[in-house]
């Protein structure tokens, strides 16, 4: 049985899909003062925007959400907030450049799944 796990294990790993990290590519170019690395993709907006779904006292109550989310495809993550003592984990989903994309998808999950969401908006 052990045997049978590891040769499952083994061969998950030869097809599982390669994860792209194009986002982490810089282009090197020098100048005057020497070498800089610069992004190979221009950061247009200096913000994002992100769905918050709902804040949970415990963390036991945020991951039983999430699973609820995960379920409905939404890749929703934890983020503790230590500035409120009470409510210390919030449940959010996305990094939106455009506020309006983050507005309809949030009107879809409380539509669907009834949470009443909000957008924050982040400085980089």
């Amino acid at each position: 049985m052990l045997r049978l796990l590891i040769i499952l294990i083994f061969i998950s790993t030869l097809f599982s899909q390669e994860q792209k990290e194009s986002w982490l590519n810089y282009i090197i170019e020098e100048n005057k003062e020497g070498i800089s690395e610069t992004p190979s993709v221009k950061i247009e907006n200096k913000f994002y925007y992100t769905i918050q779904i709902a804040v949970k006292k415990t963390f036991d109550e945020a991951m039983e959400v999430v699973q609820a989310l995960n379920a409905s495809n939404i890749d929703a993550f934890i983020q503790k907030n230590d500035a409120n003592s009470e409510y210390k984990y919030r449940i959010r989903y996305g990094n939106f450049s455009n506020r309006d994309d983050a507005v309809k998808l949030a009107e879809n999950i409380k539509g669907e799944l009834g949470y009443k969401c909000w957008i924050d908006k982040t400085e980089l």
